[in-house]
């Protein structure tokens, strides 16, 4: 039965409905676009690797799926992506390529006589470590004069986050997550420095841009007739798509947590490291692992590891946004298949938006989708650092695989000790013998084996 997606009601021209593992759009076919024409020009077909593989749904396949065949619309396909990740999500890097990737293909749907008027960070998602343009609706036939729809919400949801991060090191993640429609400008011209006034592009798309857009709203929405549009030509939109192109390719993050360098100045002994990177090479070898959650995966160096063992796709979670922007670009660079998503284990991304279900939650979205998870030294910064029983830590990771490899880090490890000062009644809580009872309840330990003196390994499967 066709099911409407939850998240697709803002726009009731191009709506989202799910069949089992398909993804289909009803269009309006008032829309100024003719889809046909579309999908066979040589603008879709040559950013194919960059916008959703989309097809027309014929007479036939309609009544194959039991979707009614209305003159008015037009039923579109899309490609189902295994993922769904949301802007406040991604690191800067993710960002900034999203960024990139909406204005490249502004600039060429121009050039082709098209225009987009959707710059919803949302819009664009990730395959195979590449951003990928999903909101066909979003494509319009260019007109010789009109708006550019896009900007206030390209400022809010990319160029904002962006300057906040690289002008004063603040990650705009849980800004971001506090509002879906984006960082306000408002708030991002007081967060960034007053040198940022000096600079024309940052004044003129921030600064004034919230100015004028504080003057709108607190006076001329009583008189509609004081609102002009400015009505901008084809030149004067690649100008502007150009500048702020121009202007983000500019922009760096500056990383500097400790966690960013833990792979390189971490506790273990040289034999220790190769060690554990032998178990967690045995783990996804002897499990046949092809898709595996990493959980805690810092830089991506173990990630790296399973990759070298024939894992074919691997999504790293970490709460250090410094430490998944360097797995983020190196997995780039080796083109691999690794989604990095900026997760606070003890506080994952919950259902917000509309009756909470426009925006679904980390859990759901990732809910047994792994062929095996691998969770390195994390247990005692959840159980001692965030006082989340053993019990309750065990109950959760359940959720996204039957097949894990856990690291446990004892209350004799230094790291602990420091976790535990003020915490001494959590002592007793939290001990090795506790977490084999509490595995054993569902799980089957395949093996455990000690990595130091303090820190053990433990691989145990429904």
């Amino acid at each position: 039965m066709l099911i409407k997606n939850s998240s697709s009601f803002r726009d009731n021209k191009a709506i989202i409905y799910n069949l089992s593992d398909k993804i289909f759009r009803k269009v309006d076919k008032s829309l100024n676009i003719d889809f046909s024409e579309f999908l066979n020009s040589d603008f879709y077909k040559k950013n194919l690797p960059n916008i959703i593989k989309t097809k027309i749904l014929n007479a036939r396949e309609l009544d194959n799926n039991s979707i009614p065949n209305e003159k008015n619309y037009v039923w579109l396909e899309h490609e189902k992506l295994e993922y769904l990740i949301y802007p406040y999500e991604l690191t800067f890097n993710q960002l900034k390529d999203s960024a990139i990737l909406f204005l490249d293909l502004y600039l060429d749907a121009l050039e082709n006589s098209y225009d987009i008027i959707d710059a919803s960070a949302y819009n664009i998602q990730f395959k195979n470590n590449s951003p990928v343009f999903i909101d066909m609706g979003s494509f319009n036939k260019l007109q010789n004069y009109s708006e550019i729809l896009w900007h206030k919400q390209f400022c809010e949801n990319y160029l904002a986050p962006l300057l906040i991060k690289s002008k004063t090191n603040i990650n705009f993640n849980d800004i971001f997550r506090g509002n879906l429609d984006g960082i306000d400008l408002k708030l991002a011209s007081k967060l960034l420095p007053i040198s940022t006034f000096f600079d024309f592009n940052i004044l003129t798309n921030i600064h004034l841009h919230s100015f004028l857009n504080s003057k709108i709203s607190s006076s001329t929405h009583k008189n509609k007739k004081n609102i002009k549009i400015k009505k901008l030509n084809k030149d004067q939109k690649i100008l502007i798509a150009k500048g702020l192109k121009k202007n983000i390719n500019k922009l760096e993050s500056r990383p500097n947590s400790y966690w960013s360098t833990y792979s390189k100045i971490n506790s273990y002994s040289d034999n220790e490291y190769v060690k554990k990177e032998k178990y967690v090479s045995e783990f996804v070898k002897s499990q046949n692992i092809s898709c595996l959650l990493d959980i805690g995966c810092n830089d991506g160096h173990f990630a790296n590891i399973c990759f070298n063992s024939d894992v074919d796709e691997v999504v790293g979670i970490d709460n250090d946004l410094d430490a998944l922007d360097k797995a983020y670009l190196r997995f780039k660079e080796k083109k691999l298949n690794f989604y990095s998503i900026y997760q606070n284990f003890s506080n994952p991304s919950p259902a917000i938006g509309w009756d909470n279900k426009e925006r679904f939650s980390f859990t759901d979205r990732f809910k047994d989708k792994f062929d095996g998870v691998i969770c390195l030294a994390l247990i005692h910064h959840i159980c001692i650092g965030k006082n989340v029983p053993i019990e309750m830590f065990i109950k959760y990771l359940g959720n996204f695989s039957n097949n894990f490899l856990l690291e446990f880090v004892s209350k004799e490890d230094e790291m602990v000790k420091n976790l535990l000062r003020n915490k001494e009644n959590l002592i007793k809580y939290y001990n090795l013998e506790l977490l084999r009872k509490t595995i054993s309840k569902d799980y089957k330990i395949i093996f455990e084996t000690k990595i130091t003196d303090n820190r053990t390994l433990i691989h145990f499967k429904k």
